[in-house]
C-alpha cells in the first residue's frame, strides 16, 4: 500500500456516509475510509477479513475495530450498507465490501460471462468448420503428438460465443484472430459492417489493425472473403460512443455487432468492461485477446487476470491459452527470461539476464551517480534522435520509432521517465512541458476526437519540408498526416516512456530501467511487461536484489470475481 494515512477524499466520503447513516459507527466510518482508498490503489472492493491490510492504510485501526464478531451486523443496521442486489451506498458480501457501482460492475461482468459461456453456438457444422480450421492452419507445423494452439483457439472462439485468447509474446494472437474473422464471416455470417475491432488505447488499436492487414494477405481464401474481413479498429471509448452524456450504446441500445474483438484486453479496467459488455446484444460473440501476465490496467481492477483465473478453476472451454512462441526460441535470452519471470524465479531471471550465451538480454548494475546515469541515458537519446533527423522523410523517420526505447518504472524522479527525457538538450526536469524541437517524438496523453488523436497515439515533431517550419507528424494507415504542434492536446516527450505507457507498443530494442532502490511499483507484472515489449533485445539496469526481490512480488488486487465466476458456474 502506497500511503498510511486517510487521503482528504476517503475522509469526506467516510464523514458523507456517517451524516447518512441511521446508526453511525466508528465501523462504519473506518471501513467507508478503507473502501474509498481501495478503489483509488486499483483495487474493487475491501476485505474485511485482511485485518493486516487495513493495518497498512491506517494503522492501529483495524486490528481494534475490524476484530469485534459483530462487524457485518453493525455495518448492515448502520443503514446505509446492504446486501448484494439491495441498492444501499455499500453493499456487503461478506467478506468483500464494495461501493455500489463497483458491485454493479463487477455483477455485469461475472453475468455476461456466465450467460455467454453457457451458450453453445447453434447450428454450427462441426465437421464444415474442422475442414475450414484444418485449411486456415495448414502452415502450422506441429510435431507428432504436438498440439497446434492457435488452431485449437480458433476452435474454441468459433464454437462459443465468449472467449479469451491469451498468450505471450509472439504467440500469435493476432494472427489466430484474423483466421477466426475469416471462419466467423465463412460459416457463421458477418462482415466488416458488423464484425468490430478495438483496443484500450489508439497506439493498441493501429497495432491491432495493422497486424490484421498483414495478416490478412497470407490467409487461404478467396478474394471476396478476405474483402469481407474488417480491418479498421478504434478505441473501446470510440467504439462504444463516450460523451459527457455517458454511452450512446448501451443496454437499451446495444452495438449492431455480430462479433468484437477487443485486443489488449489486460489494460481494460472493471468500469470499462462493464460498459463493453453491457452494450453487446446476447446474439453477438465477443473475443478478447491478452496477455494474462502483464500489467493490469491503470484505472480499478484486473479484469483479465481475473476473467482467466475463475475460467481455468471451472475448466470453461472458453479459455484458450496459447503456449508456443514464433518470435522467441524457447533457448533465446528473452524467451527464457519471460518464463523465469512469470514463474517468479528472480534468482533464476538474474542468472539468465547475466549468462554470457544470449546477446539478446543484458544486464547493467545501475549507477547510482545520477550525473554518470544521465550521461548514460543521454548517448542512447542522441544516437536514436540522430537517426530520426537523418530520415529523408516523414514516414521513414516515423518508422524509427519502433527501433527504439527506454523503458522506466517511475515517471518521476532521477530514474523516472521524466528526468530521462530532460536530459536530452538541457532541457529542466522540473518544467511540466518542454518545448518543441525538431525530432522530437510525442506521447498523445488524453483523447482528441475531433483530430482523430487518442490516448497513447505517437508522433513525431519534424520540420516540414515545404517551409521549414516544425509540423507534428501522425502515421495514417500507410501514409502520415501532419498538423500544426499548437494543436496538439496533452502530451509529452517520449524517448522514456513508463512501462505503463508502453502497453500495446513494440520496439526492436528496449532498455528498462529500474530505481536502485525498492518502490511500491516494482512488481513481476511490471519487469514481465517492459521485457516483452522488446522485439529483439533488451537490457536492465538496476540493483540486483531489488530486482530478485521485485520478480518475487505479484500484484494483488482484490476483487470478487474470480469468485464469482466459481459460484455462479455451479
Amino acid at each position: 500500500m502506497s500511503s498510511p494515512q486517510s487521503s482528504h477524499p476517503d475522509s469526506h466520503f467516510a464523514g458523507f456516509l456517517m451524516d447518512l447513516a441511521e446508526k453511525p459507527c466508528p465501523e462504519l466510518h473506518l471501513a467507508a475510509r478503507l473502501v474509498s482508498r481501495q478503489i483509488s490503489l486499483g483495487h474493487i472492493c475491501l476485505d474485511l477479513d485482511d485485518i493486516d491490510e487495513s493495518e497498512q492504510i491506517f494503522p492501529g485501526n483495524g486490528d481494534n475495530v475490524f476484530a469485534d464478531s459483530s462487524l457485518h451486523e453493525k455495518l448492515y443496521t448502520s443503514g446505509v450498507v446492504g446486501v448484494p442486489g439491495e441498492w444501499k451506498p455499500l453493499v456487503l458480501d461478506p467478506p468483500l465490501l464494495y461501493l455500489q457501482r463497483f458491485w454493479q460492475y463487477e455483477r455485469a461482468v461475472a453475468d455476461f460471462i456466465l450467460k455467454q459461456i453457457v451458450d453453445c453456438r447453434q447450428g454450427l457444422d462441426e465437421q464444415r468448420l474442422c475442414l475450414g480450421l484444418d485449411r486456415m492452419f495448414a502452415e502450422n507445423r506441429c510435431e507428432d503428438g504436438e498440439t497446434d494452439w492457435q488452431k485449437e483457439a480458433a476452435r474454441k472462439a468459433l464454437m462459443r460465443k465468449f472467449c479469451i485468447i491469451t498468450g505471450g509474446p509472439g504467440t500469435g494472437k493476432t494472427t489466430t484472430v484474423a483466421r477466426v474473422l475469416a471462419l466467423f464471416v465463412e460459416y457463421i455470417g458477418g462482415d466488416n459492417t458488423n464484425i468490430l475491432l478495438a483496443a484500450p488505447t489508439g497506439k493498441a488499436a493501429a497495432r491491432l489493425q495493422e497486424a490484421i492487414i498483414r495478416a490478412k494477405a497470407s490467409l487461404q481464401c478467396s478474394a471476396a472473403l478476405k474483402e469481407a474481413i474488417p480491418e479498421k479498429a478504434v478505441t473501446l471509448h470510440r467504439l462504444l460512443g463516450w460523451s459527457k452524456r455517458g454511452w450512446r450504446y448501451n443496454r437499451s441500445n446495444p452495438l449492431p455487432a455480430s462479433l468484437v474483438v477487443v485486443d489488449e484486453a489486460s489494460m481494460v479496467d472493471l468500469p470499462l468492461m462493464a460498459a463493453l459488455m453491457h452494450a453487446l446484444p446476447l446474439r453477438s460473440s465477443l473475443v478478447l485477446l491478452g496477455d494474462r501476465n502483464q500489467l493490469g490496467s491503470v484505472q480499478p481492477g484486473a479484469v483479465l487476470g481475473d476473467i482467466c483465473r475463475g475460467l481455468s478453476r471451472t475448466g470453461s472451454a472458453s479459455l484458450a491459452e496459447l503456449k508456443k512462441s514464433y518470435r522467441f526460441a524457447s533457448d533465446s535470452g528473452i524467451g527464457r527470461l519471460s518464463n523465469t519471470l512469470k514463474h517468479g524465479d528472480g534468482e533464476a531471471a538474474l542468472e539468465v539476464l547475466l549468462d554470457g550465451r544470449f546477446d539478446d538480454v543484458v544486464w547493467h548494475d545501475i549507477d547510482e551517480n545520477i550525473d554518470s546515469f544521465r550521461n548514460k541515458m543521454r548517448r542512447f537519446i542522441r544516437y536514436h534522435h540522430k537517426k530520426i533527423t537523418s530520415a529523408q522523410t516523414p514516414a521513414e523517420a516515423l518508422g524509427l520509432l519502433g527501433e527504439f526505447v527506454i523503458l522506466t518504472a517511475l515517471r518521476k524522479g532521477p530514474f523516472g521517465a521524466e528526468s530521462i527525457n530532460a536530459t536530452f538538450g538541457g532541457i529542466d526536469a522540473d518544467r511540466h512541458s518542454v518545448g518543441h524541437f525538431h525530432g522530437r517524438p510525442v506521447l498523445v496523453s488524453r483523447n482528441q476526437y475531433s483530430l482523430r488523436l487518442y490516448n497513447g497515439d505517437v508522433g513525431l515533431l519534424l520540420r516540414d519540408g515545404k517551409d521549414g517550419d516544425l509540423r507534428v507528424f501522425f502515421q495514417q494507415g500507410t501514409g502520415v498526416r501532419k498538423l500544426l504542434p499548437a494543436r496538439l492536446p496533452q502530451h509529452e516527450t517520449a524517448f522514456a516512456l513508463t512501462v505503463h505507457k508502453s502497453q500495446g507498443s513494440e520496439f526492436d530494442h528496449v532498455v528498462l530501467v529500474l530505481p536502485p532502490e525498492a518502490s511500491p511499483v516494482l512488481c513481476r507484472e511490471l519487469i514481465y511487461t517492459g521485457v516483452t515489449r522488446a522485439a529483439k533485445s533488451v537490457e536492465i539496469w538496476g540493483n540486483r536484489n531489488v530486482f530478485m526481490d521485485a520478480v518475487a512480488v505479484k500484484t494483488k488486487r482484490r476483487s470478487g470475481l474470480v469468485k464469482a465466476l466459481r459460484m455462479l458456474a455451479g
